[in-house]
């Protein structure tokens, strides 16, 4: 059950990247949490290719962004095409 310290958020992977991490998980965190600790906790490889994150729909470059309860990260390799 959440508390007053802990906050519960939706993570979701897509395509290639799936195999770091769930097509759709809710985690309970704590509070204070960024995106430094969900790319740590499911080991997103940064530097294998650029990645696109978005917390709830809105694209997030800032990997000190603290979290807010109910918030939805997902999580995309990059878009390709031609």
């Amino acid at each position: 059950m959440s508390d007053n310290k802990t906050i519960k958020i939706t993570v979701k992977f897509f395509a290639g990247l799936r195999e770091f991490g769930p097509s759709k998980e809710t985690i309970e965190i704590a509070r204070d949490s960024d995106l430094n600790f969900i790319i740590k906790k499911y080991k997103v490889p940064l530097s294998k290719e650029k990645i696109i994150i978005l917390i709830n729909g809105v694209p997030q470059h800032n990997k000190d962004f603290k979290f807010n309860d109910g918030d939805i990260v997902a999580i995309f390799p990059p878009i390709g095409g031609g």
